[in-house]
C-alpha cells in the first residue's frame, strides 16, 4: 500500500456515509482552530511567563541586528538618540531643556532593544564567557536581559534576579533609585561590564547586550549623575587635560626622546599629512604610560627601519574618547572626537596607524558617526605587511635564548575588530618556541579587565579579572605573555606584579623589533673583517 501508516484509517471509514464524514471533517476543523487559538493564547501569555516567544522572534532578531562592516553589534557603540534623533554635541544648543539622555525608563528603549529582550532563549552562552560573571561580579548578561524583559512585560522579576545573583556569591546594592538602575538592574551589575563583547559574540540570536548597558550608563552619567566615584577624576582629566592621566600636553612627545632619529610633528615640522605615508597615532597610554611609551618608540623605530614616512600630531593630539564613551559620558566623548576630527581635517589626515586597540576601534569604527572617515590600521597589521613585503627582516634568536610565548587577544582588536591572525603571524615569524595558546583565546579570549573604562575604577567585587587571565597564562608554562594593546599590557603586568613568579608581559612590537635588530646586527661586518 502507498500509505502503510494511515491507510487503515481510510479502511475504517469506508462504510461511513458522506453526511457523517462531512460532520467529522467539521468537528476536526473546529478542534484544530480551537487548538491553534489556545496555542496563540499560550504564546501571548508566555511573554510574561515563559520563553516561548523566542521561537518566533529569534529569527527576526537575527535579521534586525545592527551590522557594522559585516559584523554584528561589536566595534562601534550604537549612537545615542535624543528625542528620536542622533545626538551630536555640535547641535547641543538646539536641544529642548527637558531633553533626556540614555535610557532611564523601560519605555525609552527602542523597538530593537525590546525585541532583544523578548528574543532571549535563556541558553546562558553569554554568561558562560562573561569575564565579570566568571569572577564573581553581579553581572550575568542573561539575567540582565531577563530582568529587562520581565519589566517590559509588566512582570517584575527583580527579586528573582537578586536571589539568583545572591546565590552566585555576588554583592548586592542598597540603591533606592526609582529608575531602571536600582529598581530593576543592580548598579553593581551595570558598572561591572568591561564591554568586551563576549556576550554579543556568543549569543545565538544576536542580542546586543553591550548597547543596552551603554544606554543605561549614559542616563546614569548624564542625567542621574550616579556613577563610580573614580570616574569623577577620569572625566575631569579628559575635559581639562585631554587624557585620562591628567598630564600636560607638553609631555606628549617624551616617548621619542631616546630615539636616534627625529620624528616629524604635523603643524611644526610638516604642514600636511600628504607629505608622509601615514600618521602615527600615539594615544594617551602611548604618550603617558611608561610601558606603553616604550611600545610607541618600538613601533616608530620599526616604521623608520622599514622606510615608512610617518608623522605625529604631538601636542595637537587629544584622547580618542573611548574611556568616556564606555563609561557613559557621551558628551565628553563627542567633544574629544570632534576636536580630533577637526585636527585631522586641518592637516589632511586620511591614513592612520594606531598602537592601542581602543584607539583603533574609535578612530576607524566610531568617528564615522560624527563625519570622520579614515583608513586606520593596527600596528600589528602594518608590521605584518611590512615583513611580508620584505621591508623588515626577522632573524631567529639563538637556540639557547628561545622561550615559549603565549598571546593574549585584546578584546577591541580581536573580538570587536576581528583581527586574530596578524599578531600570531608576527610571533610565528620570530622563530621562538611554539606559540602556546591559553584556554580562552582568539574569539573566546578572556578580557584583561581594563575595557569599558574599568581600568580607571577599583575592582572590589569577586576575583580580579586580570588575575584570572594571568592564571590562564601561567597555566601554559610560557615565559612571555605577548599582547597588542597598552590597556592589556598594564592590566596583565599589574596581575603579574602581585605574584612571586609570573611570565613577562610585553607588546608584540618589542619582540618584532628584537628580531629585526638581530638581523641588522648579523648584517654588520665584524671589526676584523673591516680591517
Amino acid at each position: 500500500m502507498h500509505y502503510p501508516l494511515t491507510s487503515w484509517v481510510g479502511g475504517a471509514l469506508a462504510g461511513w456515509s458522506p453526511e457523517t464524514l462531512a460532520g467529522v471533517i467539521t468537528v476536526t476543523a473546529a478542534v484544530k482552530i480551537l487548538v491553534s487559538m489556545l496555542w496563540l493564547g499560550v504564546i501571548g501569555y508566555s511573554v510574561t511567563m515563559s520563553v516561548a516567544w523566542h521561537r518566533f522572534l529569534g529569527v527576526l532578531n537575527v535579521y534586525a541586528r545592527r551590522e557594522l562592516d559585516g559584523s554584528a553589534a561589536l566595534g562601534a557603540a550604537a549612537p545615542m538618540l535624543v528625542a528620536g534623533k542622533l545626538f551630536d554635541i555640535r547641535d547641543i544648543d538646539d536641544l529642548d531643556e527637558d531633553a533626556t539622555f540614555g535610557v532611564g525608563k523601560i519605555e525609552e528603549f527602542g523597538w530593537k532593544s525590546l525585541l532583544d529582550f523578548a528574543s532571549c532563549t535563556e541558553c546562558g552562552r553569554c554568561q558562560d564567557l562573561c569575564p565579570a560573571w566568571n569572577t564573581g561580579k553581579p553581572l550575568s548578561p542573561k539575567l540582565f536581559t531577563l530582568a529587562l524583559r520581565d519589566h517590559a512585560a509588566g512582570r517584575d522579576h527583580s527579586a528573582d534576579v537578586a536571589s539568583a545573583l545572591s546565590s552566585s556569591g555576588a554583592a548586592g546594592s542598597d540603591s533606592a533609585s526609582e529608575g531602571l538602575v536600582g529598581l530593576v538592574i543592580n548598579p553593581d551589575t551595570l558598572w561591572s561590564c568591561t564591554t568586551c563583547g563576549a556576550c554579543v559574540d556568543q549569543c545565538p540570536v544576536d542580542i546586543e547586550h553591550v548597547d543596552h548597558i551603554l544606554d543605561l550608563r549614559r542616563h546614569e552619567v548624564m542625567v542621574a549623575s550616579d556613577f563610580p566615584e573614580e570616574f569623577n577624576s577620569l572625566f575631569a582629566n579628559l575635559e581639562t587635560k585631554g587624557n585620562p592621566w591628567g598630564l600636560p600636553a607638553r609631555d606628549r612627545m617624551d616617548w621619542a626622546k631616546g630615539l636616534d632619529f627625529s620624528v616629524p610633528v604635523l603643524g611644526k615640522d610638516l604642514a600636511s599629512a600628504e607629505e608622509v605615508d601615514t600618521l602615527l597615532w600615539v594615544g594617551c597610554a602611548g604618550a603617558f604610560d611608561e610601558k606603553a611609551k616604550r611600545t610607541t618608540a618600538a613601533v616608530a623605530e620599526l616604521l623608520h627601519l622599514a622606510g615608512v614616512k610617518f608623522a605625529v600630531l604631538g601636542q595637537a593630539e587629544t584622547c580618542c574618547g573611548d574611556a568616556a564613551r564606555r563609561a557613559g559620558n557621551e558628551a565628553t566623548y563627542q567633544g574629544l572626537a570632534v576636536e580630533n576630527i577637526e585636527t585631522f581635517a586641518e592637516y589632511g589626515v586620511k591614513q592612520i596607524v594606531a598602537t592601542c586597540a581602543h584607539c583603533l576601534n574609535a578612530l576607524s569604527r566610531e568617528y564615522s558617526q560624527l563625519g570622520g572617515a579614515y583608513r586606520v590600521e593596527h600596528h600589528t597589521q602594518v608590521l605584518n605587511r611590512l615583513i611580508r613585503a620584505g621591508q623588515l627582516n626577522l632573524v631567529e634568536p639563538p637556540e639557547q635564548e628561545k622561550v615559549q610565548i603565549t598571546y593574549h587577544d585584546p578584546c577591541y582588536l580581536g573580538r570587536h575588530n576581528q583581527e586574530f591572525d596578524a599578531p600570531r603571524e608576527l610571533l610565528a615569524g620570530l622563530g621562538e618556541a611554539d606559540l602556546v595558546e591559553m584556554e580562552h583565546h582568539a574569539a573566546t579570549s578572556l578580557c584583561c579587565g581594563g575595557g569599558g573604562a574599568r581600568m580607571w575604577t577599583e575592582e572590589k567585587l569577586g576575583t580580579r579579572i586580570n588575575s584570572a587571565r594571568m592564571d590562564e597564562a601561567v597555566a601554559t608554562g610560557a615565559a612571555t605573555v605577548a599582547t597588542a594593546c597598552p590597556y592589556c599590557a598594564i592590566m596583565l603586568s599589574d596581575a603579574g606584579a602581585a605574584r612571586d613568579e609570573a611570565p613577562q608581559v610585553t607588546d608584540v612590537a618589542h619582540l618584532v623589533l628584537a628580531g629585526v635588530k638581530r638581523g641588522l646586527d648579523s648584517a654588520q661586518p665584524r671589526k676584523d673583517e673591516q680591517a
